[in-house]
């Protein structure tokens, strides 16, 4: 017994008491699982907390650790026969645990997508429940991406670990994400009876239009805008948003088409179909907003920059690439901001071809962010001190790493649909927006939209050929 402790207490040693380079974990008060944030070497409260934390958590994994290997004792081979069940091998649960974070983090971005329309129509009163469950399978995702990059890292990962505390950390992980899937999957229920498609289309059918004539309007706006950031900057500065336009016009090409078949499926009566077709239209609209946003903020951030780097150090003329200016000035803080935006948008908008190692690497960036924003001044807006500027740069590079990563899995993933080129379908799959792929090129093999909820409910507005 005492040995299960103490390696219930060494695991979590190494998981918990952060190297000398590293951040630690911190406990998070708005969500019933453990949150992640970097900390810095400067003196503050927080000195004093993360090490009760750390006592406290401790604890609960020693004991964790020492309830699973008694279990593991009680059901060795015995004198009187009992055979131990098989184990499962450290590759097999190394696979299985990435599967589960692409799973995860896919129904946490397709539920805050169907989320956004939902609270829109019925308020974010009605909606609270299903924003609280998101926010709880969020924090439980969060904690087993972070358990994954500390496996990752050199010098600090599984190479370092005994076998017992790998499997240990490895089955954390597995079980997060079985959390956080449980909890969306729990709601959904619930989330259709908010939304009441099937009982009253006629509502989310005109806002999921107007939605898509305003997203038509922005679209056009921005391919001025990015025509207008190219003859101004470097092509570098301008590179994180370049095709954003095209995907956009993509995306609602597709919404386009099912949006119509909504509107015709609603005037037959055929609710349960409309339903379907409105949801993948839904799903279409948010990506292109996604995509559209981008190049807004980025010509916000580019001006911004601009400014800050002029302020800093006056020049004649305009700057080629602004951010960088900044970060070569050792200001990382809007640089590091913009590098997690990007590379979020285009895991969300790539989702459907994007691995376990590019969403790992951002989410430990967008850790890092906050951490910095945590130390900056001004409401988060001036430049952290030493500590918190050091958490942007690590927040910069990291998402730099993880949008390589995303890029990467993109251009291996190719495009599986081999049907007409120009309506959409091959984005849309690309996207996430529409579950499986067609093999073959057979639209008959699609299972339909992605829907708020967890694996288990996530499919339920089966499209079969319908698309």
């Amino acid at each position: 017994m005492a040995h299960a402790a103490f390696g219930g207490l060494t695991a979590l040693g190494w998981l918990l008491l952060p190297p000398a380079t590293e951040p630690a974990v911190a406990d998070r008060t708005t969500a019933p699982a453990v949150a992640v944030a970097p900390a810095d070497d400067e003196s503050s409260a927080t000195d004093l907390v993360l090490p009760v934390a750390a006592a406290g958590a401790a604890a609960a994994v020693a004991t964790y650790s020492l309830v699973r290997r008694r279990r593991r004792t009680a059901l060795r081979t015995t004198p009187t026969g009992t055979v131990q069940p098989s184990v499962t091998p450290l590759s097999e649960l190394h696979r299985r645990g990435l599967r589960l974070l692409v799973e995860t983090d896919d129904c946490v971005r397709t539920s805050a997508e169907e989320l956004r329309f939902a609270a829109a129509r019925s308020g974010h009163l009605e909606a609270r429940p299903y924003i609280d469950a998101l926010a709880e399978a969020r924090a439980e995702l969060a904690v087993a991406f972070h358990l994954r990059q500390r496996l990752d890292e050199p010098g600090e990962g599984a190479d370092t670990l005994s076998p017992d505390d790998e499997r240990a950390l490895l089955e954390e992980i597995v079980a997060r994400c079985a959390t956080a899937q449980r909890r969306l999957d729990a709601v959904t229920p619930g989330f259709d009876q908010l939304r009441a498609l099937e009982r009253d289309m006629v509502p989310a059918l005109e806002y999921a239009e107007a939605r898509f004539r305003e997203l038509t309007t922005r679209t056009a706006t921005a391919a001025t805008t990015l025509t207008e950031l190219h003859e101004r900057y470097a092509p570098t500065a301008v590179l994180p948003v370049t095709g954003h336009v095209e995907q956009a016009k993509d995306r609602l090409v597709f919404a386009t088409t099912e949006l119509n078949r909504a509107r015709q499926s609603t005037d037959a009566a055929d609710r349960d179909t409309a339903a379907v077709h409105l949801r993948a239209a839904e799903g279409a609209i948010d990506q292109a907003d996604v995509l559209v946003t981008g190049v807004e903020r980025l010509s916000t951030e580019l001006a911004r920059a601009a400014e800050t780097a002029r302020q800093d150090t006056p020049v004649t003329g305009p700057y080629d690439d602004p951010l960088d200016a900044l970060r070569h000035r050792g200001h990382w803080l809007l640089p590091a901001r913009s590098a997690v935006a990007s590379a979020a948008d285009y895991v969300t908008t790539h989702r459907g071809a994007v691995g376990a190692e590019a969403r790992i690497r951002l989410a430990e960036a967008e850790r890092y962010l906050r951490a910095a924003e945590a130390r900056a001044g001004d409401g988060g807006e001036a430049e952290p001190a030493p500590g918190g500027a050091r958490h942007a740069e690590r927040a910069h590079i990291l998402a730099q790493e993880a949008r390589r990563l995303a890029e990467q899995d993109v251009r291996a993933y190719g495009n599986p649909y081999g049907g007409p080129v120009g309506d959409g379908l091959a984005g849309a799959l690309l996207g996430g927006v529409l579950l499986s792929e067609p093999s073959g090129g057979d639209r008959g093999s699609l299972r339909g939209p992605a829907c708020y909820g967890g694996p288990a409910t996530r499919g339920r507005r089966a499209g079969g050929g319908h698309f």
